[in-house]
């Protein structure tokens, strides 16, 4: 792993920052679910509880959780009530859902107003401009829909595959609306149609959204500031979570993507876990434990 890149147990300043803070940000696919976007497989697929048991903790020390991922909010809504959360960030920061449902914000990030026809969701204007259509007629076999976890978004598109991402967004340029790639890491998708070796999440979302805006909005909803948050996640795009969060923990596995390595490089508010996938949550998680309970002890 780059010297860059230290882990979370080699930085003398992690455990004050961790003190500090009242909120994590977690991806999940890669992150905090094994193989298979389980929460009870690790990476190779094997039954593991590590994830699970750190919840719990975290949980009963009564510190905030939330979701923030490329899911959509029926899958994150659910996911959230079975780990005992209340709110979530949906489809890269495109919507923010407060106290299980009762508020809901969507960002469309540059779009002027008046973007999408009347009745029209953000989606179906990415889908009404061709944004996807373009893409798979130029990259055959390189892209398709990320089936089933395209189904029910209201924002954002999920495609799979491995795209020339500065050439297929010189493509998206060319739209009427402002669109923009999102590369979220590499995945392992038990069936595709692709013809790459490689296989990334890769999302189309409203230009000028993000995880990390998402987050600062939260904070400011939620009337706090950036030294009370964490972030965890496996990919470039969970990386950029550092600019609205304290500290960003990348497990293991993600520093296997060149594209996180470019994004976290020389970066002190970035760190890695030394395991992988939810055992690699654990140990951030229960890191945060450690170091609020000797805080506490003093």
């Amino acid at each position: 792993m780059p010297s860059e890149i230290p882990y979370l147990d080699e930085m003398s300043g992690a455990p004050a920052i961790l003190v500090s803070a009242n909120t994590l940000f977690t991806d999940l696919d890669g992150t905090l679910l094994g193989r298979g976007a389980s929460i009870l497989t690790d990476g190779q697929g094997k039954p593991n509880l590590d994830a699970v048991t750190a919840i719990a903790g975290l949980n009963a020390a009564g510190l905030r959780v939330v979701m923030t991922s490329g899911r959509n909010s029926r899958q994150l809504r659910e996911s959230s009530r079975l780990l005992g959360w209340t709110d979530f960030i949906g489809e890269l920061g495109c919507i923010r859902s407060y106290d299980r449902g009762a508020k809901v914000v969507y960002d469309t990030g540059v779009w002027p107003e008046g973007a999408t026809q009347l009745g029209e969701t953000p989606y179906e204007a990415i889908v009404r401009v061709g944004a996807v259509a373009l893409l798979m007629e130029r990259f055959p076999g390189l892209v398709e829909y990320h089936d089933p976890w395209n189904l029910d978004r209201e924002v954002t598109h999920i495609l799979r595959g491995n795209l020339p991402v500065a050439e297929a967004q010189a493509l998206l340029d060319t739209l009427p609306l402002p669109v923009t790639i999102v590369d979220n890491g590499i995945i392992h998708p038990p069936r595709h149609h692709l013809t790459c070796d490689e296989i990334h999440a890769i999302h189309l979302v409203p230009t000028g959204t993000s995880k990390d805006r998402a987050i600062a909005q939260y904070l400011a909803d939620r009337g706090a500031s950036r030294g009370e948050a964490l972030a965890i996640g496996d990919s470039a795009a969970d990386v950029a979570m550092a600019d609205a969060t304290a500290l960003m923990a990348c497990v293991r596995n993600g520093l296997d993507d060149p594209y996180l390595i470019a994004s976290a490089r020389g970066r002190a508010d970035v760190c890695a876990t030394r395991a992988t996938f939810g055992s690699g949550w654990a140990e951030f998680a229960n890191a945060w434990l450690a170091a609020r309970a000797t805080s506490a002890a003093v």
